[in-house]
């Protein structure tokens, strides 16, 4: 329960970068789009899976990863579709304080929404959604959470995952470590989806 519970948070501190850039795309987070169903998989060509990875297609193991990157995936691609319109705000505004402000009010409107969703994911499901944001940010958690809470909190979330096996500063591999990830993402061409149905699907 703690490591669920620490993974959420990090996970739903990462995604404030999704609410604020909701906002300056003129789409409030309180009002998302009705809902919409994800297309059924249509296999596509993508990046094949090294030889030695533990989850190959057909088996058991990529199986429930699969299941798991398309539960998640809406979480990650709603906060990376958000981020350079975040980023536009937060450049516009030269306070330190201003800012930690802007922030804060972001934040405890993700929380109000998110958190009870967040917290319900099991311990793999945290940490698959942790690496997707990292390749939506196209940077690592760490970098994530010490851009927008400081370096003394990213300190202190990178002191609690690493009791429990996880490195927020790693960074997102698609030719290794995270190769069935990405075939995942391409196979079910999630990438496609559009910034509505990613934030519908988050409402289901």
């Amino acid at each position: 329960m703690l490591l669920r519970c620490t993974l959420a948070c990090v996970c739903f501190t990462a995604l404030s970068f999704a609410g604020s850039g909701q906002r300056t795309c003129g789409t409030s987070t309180d009002s998302l789009p009705p809902l919409v169903h994800l297309q059924e998989a249509v296999i596509q060509p993508g990046p094949t899976i090294p030889a030695n990875h533990r989850a190959q297609p057909g088996s058991r193991r990529y199986s429930r990863l699969e299941r798991r990157v398309i539960k998640v995936w809406p979480y990650a691609a709603f906060a990376g579709l958000a981020m350079d319109s975040l980023e536009r705000e937060l450049a516009s505004i030269t306070s330190p304080k201003a800012r930690k402000a802007l922030i804060q009010v972001k934040e405890d409107a993700l929380k109000a929404q998110f958190e009870g969703e967040l917290r319900k994911l099991t311990v793999r499901e945290g940490v698959i959604l942790i690496r997707l944001i990292d390749r939506q940010a196209n940077r690592t958690t760490f970098g994530v959470v010490k851009e927008l809470k400081g370096r003394l909190s990213a300190f202190m979330w990178q002191g609690l995952a690493r009791l429990f096996g996880h490195d927020l500063k790693s960074e997102y591999d698609p030719k290794g470590d995270d190769a069935a990830i990405e075939h995942i993402i391409h196979a079910h061409g999630l990438e496609n989806e559009t910034g509505a149905s990613a934030a519908a699907a988050i409402r289901r």
